[in-house]
C-alpha cells in the first residue's frame, strides 16, 4: 500500500515538471537566433559612463561587438589589438563585459587603454540574446542590421581583425 502511494506521488511529480517544463517554454519569447544571415538580437544597455547604448543605433554603420571578461585570459590577450584594429580602420566597435562589477572593469579598461565603448551586460541579458558559451566571442553587424559573422574563441591575428572589420568599414 505504501509503496503504490510513493508510486502515484512520483508520477504526479514527474507529470508536474513535465507541465512546468511546457508553460515556461511556451511563455519564453521565441527570438531569432544569434547566427550569420539573421538580424542581430537587439539590446540596450549602460556603458561605463551611465550612458544608455542601444545596438539600434549604429544601424546604417555596422558594429563589432567583443563579448569579454577580466578574468578571460584570451580576452586579455584580444582586447588590446582589437583596441589597435578600431584606431586603424574607424569601425565601430562596442566591447560587452560579461557580468562584471563596474569598478573592475573601469580598472581593466583603464589599465589597458580601450578606446571603444564598454557596454555592461551586468544581468546577463545580453549574453542570453546572443547565446554566449565561451569567451570571447566577436560578432560582426553590418550596417543593415544582420549578424554577418560570429568568431568563436580569441582572435590573435591583426590580419585576421582587420578582415573582420573590412567587412562593415565604410568608405567616408
Amino acid at each position: 500500500m505504501i509503496r503504490r502511494m510513493i508510486q502515484y506521488m512520483l508520477l504526479i511529480v514527474v507529470l508536474a515538471g513535465g507541465v512546468y517544463a511546457v508553460s515556461r517554454f511556451l511563455e519564453a519569447p521565441h527570438e531569432v537566433p544569434a547566427i550569420p544571415g539573421k538580424a542581430a538580437p537587439t539590446f540596450s544597455a549602460k556603458d561605463l559612463e551611465g550612458t544608455e547604448i542601444r545596438l539600434a543605433d549604429y544601424k546604417g554603420k555596422g558594429v563589432v561587438l567583443n563579448f569579454w571578461a577580466s578574468w578571460c585570459n584570451p580576452c586579455v590577450n584580444e582586447l588590446p589589438l582589437l583596441n589597435e584594429a578600431h584606431k586603424l580602420t574607424g569601425v565601430d566597435m562596442l566591447a560587452i563585459n560579461v557580468g562584471e562589477l563596474k569598478e573592475t572593469v573601469q580598472h581593466f579598461v583603464d589599465r589597458y587603454d580601450l578606446e571603444f565603448p564598454i557596454v555592461l551586460d551586468s544581468d546577463l541579458n545580453i549574453k542570453q540574446r546572443y547565446q554566449l558559451v565561451g569567451m570571447p566571442l566577436t560578432v560582426i553587424i553590418d550596417a543593415d542590421g544582420t549578424l554577418v559573422e560570429r568568431h568563436e574563441g580569441e582572435l590573435t591575428e591583426m590580419g585576421d581583425i582587420l578582415s573582420l572589420m573590412n567587412r562593415i568599414k565604410r568608405d567616408d
